[in-house]
């Protein structure tokens, strides 16, 4: 798809698209989305063995087969995928991307290690779900549309996979359905991935493909937040990234001395949710989901895949810089 029809579509079609299709899906609690891909994939089975019981042969298995798979993916580009293939947000908002420079990143190291610790310094203070996701729908709702996002709407609420223990076996916090414009939230979630896993996914509701990006508007939303532990949610979500980029970027002495300044309880919950999920997973199927995944990333026009996710640090520093 060219490029001028996917931002027609971005920004004149979306978004009366998801919102008719997220308003029916809030009329049931439970993920249409799941519903739909199950749907399908009984339809191709279903096609399958009545091709063989009827001895109709492979020109008719075929037939209905990629009948059936054209139906799938119009309904996907049409519901949200174009978005894949409009300008990125440098280049559409006339921003350029921040080169590397040493004493940039070590004042940004120094800065988030600051409110990282400051944030930690004062969790405890309590949110309940729906205060919560009203807030972020609030953030994207005058955020995002001056970068050519849609705003959201209040019915637009997380729901929980009905297959949750299976994505917690691929590692998968949470994703945005295509089919009925919902944002998937994995249930079993420690307390403090949840605001920032919520803002993240309802990034990529309001239109955004990234996951650089979504990660930093969910970095964005939390960090805005009057709340420390949603405050918290958002830095602690980063740090793996930034603990990569700093390890790859500094001299190993000065990464271990950086490493130090974080505070005990930042360590703490970094290594409990990793060994957390590490006891979830299942390591052939989150090998085969992250290989089907990075593919779907690659043939949707996101060139580095999956390490996609690794790009939030410069954005970061990149759009603060515009602050």
């Amino acid at each position: 798809m060219s490029t001028p029809v996917a931002e027609f579509y971005a920004t004149r079609c979306y978004p009366f698209v998801s919102m008719a299709l997220s308003r029916v899906g809030a009329l049931v609690p439970f993920s249409l989305e799941e519903v739909v891909v199950l749907g399908f994939v009984v339809a191709f089975i279903c096609i399958l063995v009545n091709s063989v019981r009827r001895k109709k042969g492979f020109a008719f298995w075929l037939k209905r087969t990629v009948v059936l798979l054209v139906w799938l993916v119009v309904w996907f580009y049409m519901g949200w995928g174009n978005n894949y293939h409009r300008t990125g947000l440098y280049a559409r908002c006339g921003i350029q991307k921040v080169s590397f420079e040493a004493d940039s990143f070590r004042l940004f190291l120094e800065n988030y290690s600051r409110e990282l610790n400051k944030a930690a310094g004062m969790t405890g203070s309590p949110w309940s779900r729906d205060v919560l996701e009203a807030e972020i729908r609030d953030f994207y709702s005058y955020s995002v549309t001056p970068y050519g996002y849609t705003r959201l709407h209040h019915w637009q609420k997380s729901k929980r996979p009905i297959l949750n223990r299976l994505y917690s076996a691929v590692l998968v916090h949470g994703f945005m359905g295509p089919f009925f414009s919902e944002a998937q939230v994995n249930k079993e979630l420690l307390e403090f991935e949840y605001p920032f896993t919520v803002a993240h996914e309802m990034a990529h509701l309001a239109g955004v493909t990234s996951e650089a990006e979504a990660s930093w508007w969910g970095f964005a939303c939390c960090r805005e937040s009057a709340n420390p532990s949603v405050r918290y949610s958002g830095y602690l979500a980063i740090l793996p990234y930034v603990l990569s980029n700093a390890h790859g970027l500094l001299p190993e002495e000065e990464y271990i001395a950086w490493t130090e300044t974080l505070c005990e309880k930042a360590k703490e919950d970094y290594t409990k949710s990793r060994e957390y999920w590490k006891g979830k997973r299942v390591g052939w199927i989150d090998r085969t989901q992250s290989w089907f995944y990075n593919l779907y990333l690659r043939s949707n026009g996101v060139s580095g895949g999956i390490k996609d996710y690794y790009g939030v640090v410069s954005m970061i520093i990149t759009m603060d810089a515009l602050r």
